[in-house]
């Protein structure tokens, strides 16, 4: 019993050695952060404009597959909707991402 009492309390003064460190803070101020800033901006524009071009495709192909009853053009143009939206999610999440690092001001 005293062998487990012993253990315990070891254990305990070290998580509390762990929690008393300091987390250390990012630094975002580097060399080539504005670059990347301004690539993740320009690549999401590009995304964006290809997702917009890529919906009105598969919005077309949605029509075209309702009008003509064929189901499978039909589902091609929802499935590719869905991926322009995801795509577009992605994207902005990442370039979202990387402006709010740049506008931390971490020193």
């Amino acid at each position: 019993m005293n062998t487990i009492h012993t253990a315990l309390v070891a254990v305990q003064t070290r998580i509390i050695h762990i929690f008393a460190v300091d987390s250390p803070t990012p630094d975002f101020s580097g060399p080539g952060v504005s670059a990347l800033q301004s690539v993740a901006n320009v690549t999401f524009a590009i995304v964006l404009i290809c997702a917009l071009i890529g919906g009105l495709i598969s919005g077309g192909a949605i029509a075209v597959g309702h009008i003509s009853s064929n189901g499978t053009v039909q589902k091609r143009g929802i499935v590719g909707v869905i991926a322009c939206i995801a795509g577009v999610a992605v994207a902005g999440s990442i370039a979202g991402l990387v402006n709010w690092g740049q506008s931390l001001h971490v020193a």
